[in-house]
């Protein structure tokens, strides 16, 4: 999910052109030598810098250091400035970032910035963001972004505030939090829009291929037309803005991503061209964690080609460039594919240790950047922004008082708006403390998730591995099957409980994304039986989580009993959208059975246990069946008011 997810991340634009045909450095090269004077050799010298995103490393350093030799010779101290922050910037290119953070708040030239070049104040803060995103510490780059957004704000910089949402969003999307990543860019696009400013276009290119990205990450799970569109209309657009505005490092990315979907989509020949392509502009440039992001998608691509052994390599490749540079998050992603890479060829004593691997580094990751850090941040900077609004609010008021002693009429005026705003306050006050309830038990509920997971479902797994172990030729291997058996139940039942508690409500489309995964996994499982869902769901529809796994239960066993009993060839769920509610149908087109009868057999499918469960949830139940004529089961489910 994190592939080149911080995209826009370090600096701001390059293309696909090879150095020699790049028009804007080569003609700020010839500047820099045709120069006559020192001051106007500085001066070209500052605009290749600004130009660092398209160079390597070792020209940045040569330029930076070119230009820390003249501004001291000069005595510019706001071009010394300029000159240390572009040898920080190489470092991070260069993967050396375990002080840089401590290096910009120590370095001299830094001392006054804030005051006195406020614009690059912005960019080395932004840049210890960085840092603190690829040393995966993503809850320190989150506050750190929220306080520079509030800063630009104040002062009514746009072009800054549109790099800090972009920035904002890449980290919600790293943390897990794809809603709020989307949202965040959204409003940065519409920023860009309303101002239609042609000076927003290198942004614009960052904020376009971060939301193919999005849609990229959500066609995998459910490959529709409409994401497939969405996600192609929105990278071609990235390239086209990347490649007119020189932007080399989105454009990159971009053709990464793109080759991504092309090999996804079966067509090898398109997804290998532009994933070699990307990754050539990459090395070029000889940013680590672009690299390994490419080796991601190089590793991905040849898996999705079947091409094992490539993508081996290609993984080993990204994962020792990860250790060299300390970048933690996208090896986990690389540790992944390899694994699955080695169980694909058979080689199941490297699979088990590699996967041993990739567990040990997802817990670790997990503990760093939890959902309940990143909530707490967000939850940080709300009260910021509402106590900065109340401190505004009271100073408004103290204003309005000073004049009460001047007229009377005013004064009974004042005095009515202070009552009414008075009353709003307390309304204000009492929604407040309702909202920190729902928060503290949302919490609660995460915590015991957390509980879940790390107990529970470690033993089960536990049981199934061991499990595994014991299966022989024996009689008493059926007890072992049977206890393999109960283990999967256990984790998949887990499973869905963990995915219930970790909100206090779910929407339509996440509940039924849920029923549609589980159908094609009894796909998988059971060949011989056509699995189908259809349908629309409702917008905008929101269901408690406790309903919400009530109805996943009960769809589960319907299918399951479906799949054990009714001898069907076709089970399908359909989802419904009426005027009252949502209705969901599970249908076969088994054997059915007679309704009598099955209420009096101790075994009758289940049936109290399902409508017991609905009427506990409160949504309705209903079975239509005929011996000889299938069954229909439907599912009736109101929205929260």
């Amino acid at each position: 999910m994190r592939l080149h997810i911080l995209l826009g991340l370090i600096f701001f634009c390059i293309t696909t052109k090879p150095y020699a045909q790049f028009a804007t450095i080569n003609k700020t090269r010839i500047a820099i030598y045709q120069a006559n004077t020192n001051e106007d050799k500085l001066k070209a010298l500052l605009i290749m810098g600004r130009l660092k995103n398209s160079l390597p490393s070792d020209s940045i350093y040569h330029y930076a250091n070119w230009i820390k030799q003249l501004a001291t010779e000069l005595n510019d101290k706001r071009s010394l400035a300029q000159a240390e922050y572009y040898l920080l910037a190489a470092d991070m290119v260069q993967g050396r970032i375990s002080n840089l953070a401590q290096r910009i708040e120590s370095t001299p030239s830094f001392k006054n910035i804030k005051t006195t070049d406020r614009a690059l104040y912005y960019k080395l803060q932004l840049l210890k963001a960085n840092t603190l995103n690829r040393l995966n510490n993503l809850t320190g780059a989150l506050d750190l972004q929220l306080k520079l957004l509030d800063e630009a704000t104040s002062d009514g910089d746009i072009n800054t505030q549109l790099f800090i949402l972009n920035y904002i969003g890449a980290t919600y999307l790293n943390a897990g939090k794809e809603a709020d990543a989307q949202k965040t860019w959204q409003q940065a696009l519409q920023i860009i829009a309303d101002k239609n400013n042609p000076a927003n276009n290198e942004i614009e290119a960052y904020l376009q291929s971060n939301l193919a990205l999005y849609y990229f990450n959500h066609y995998k799970l459910n490959p529709t037309p409409l994401l497939s569109d969405s996600f192609l209309t929105a990278i071609n657009n990235t390239i086209e803005v990347a490649t007119r505005c020189e932007a080399m490092g989105v454009l990159a990315a971009a053709l990464s991503i793109r080759g991504d979907f092309y090999s996804l989509t079966g067509d090898f020949n398109k997804g290998e061209k532009d994933i070699k392509e990307g990754l050539e502009i990459r090395k070029k440039i000889g940013d680590p964690l672009y690299i390994v992001n490419d080796f991601k998608g190089v590793a991905s691509f040849y898996f999705y080609q079947k091409v094992y052994k490539k993508s081996i390599t290609a993984a080993m490749e990204g994962i020792a460039v990860a250790d060299s540079n300390h970048i933690n998050g996208e090896k986990i992603q690389l540790i992944k594919i390899l694994a699955a890479a080695q169980k694909a060829t058979g080689n199941f004593e490297e699979y088990s240790s590699t996967l041993e691997q990739y567990i040990a580094a997802a817990d670790s990751n997990a503990t760093a950047n939890s959902a309940e850090k990143i909530a707490a941040i967000q939850t940080k900077y709300e009260v910021q922004k509402k106590e900065a609004l109340i401190a505004q609010q009271k100073l408004q008021l103290i204003q309005r008082q000073l004049w009460l002693y001047g007229a009377g009429l005013l004064a009974v005026l004042l005095l009515l708006f202070t009552i009414y705003r008075f009353k709003q306050y307390k309304r204000q006050q009492k929604i407040n403390s309702e909202l920190a309830v729902k928060d503290a038990e949302q919490n609660e509920r995460r915590r015991i998730a957390a509980d879940l997971h790390d107990n529970l479902g470690v033993q089960a797994n536990a049981i199934l591995y061991n499990s595994g172990l014991l299966i022989t030729d024996a009689p008493a291997n059926k007890v072992v099957t049977d206890l393999q058996e109960t283990a999967k139940e256990m984790l998949l039942n887990l499973r869905e409980t963990l995915w219930a508690m970790k909100t206090a409500d779910v929407t339509a489309n996440d509940l039924w994304l849920r029923i549609i995964n589980f159908m094609k996994q009894m796909g998988r499982h059971y060949s011989a039986i056509d699995f189908k869902t259809a349908g629309e769901v409702p917008k905008n529809f929101i269901v408690p989580s406790n309903r919400a796994l009530n109805i996943v239960l009960v769809v589960q066993e319907t299918v399951n009993n479906a799949v054990k009993h009714a001898g069907a060839t076709s089970i399908t769920a359909v989802s419904k959208i009426n005027d009252q509610h949502w209705e969901i149908e599970i249908k076969d087109d088994g054997k059915g059975f007679d309704m009598v009868a099955a209420a009096d057999k101790a075994d009758s499918y289940g049936l109290q246990n399902m409508r017991e469960r609905a009427a506990a949830a409160n949504f309705g139940y209903t079975v239509k069946t005929q011996a000889g004529h299938g069954t229909q089961v439907y599912l009736f489910i109101k929205a929260i008011i």
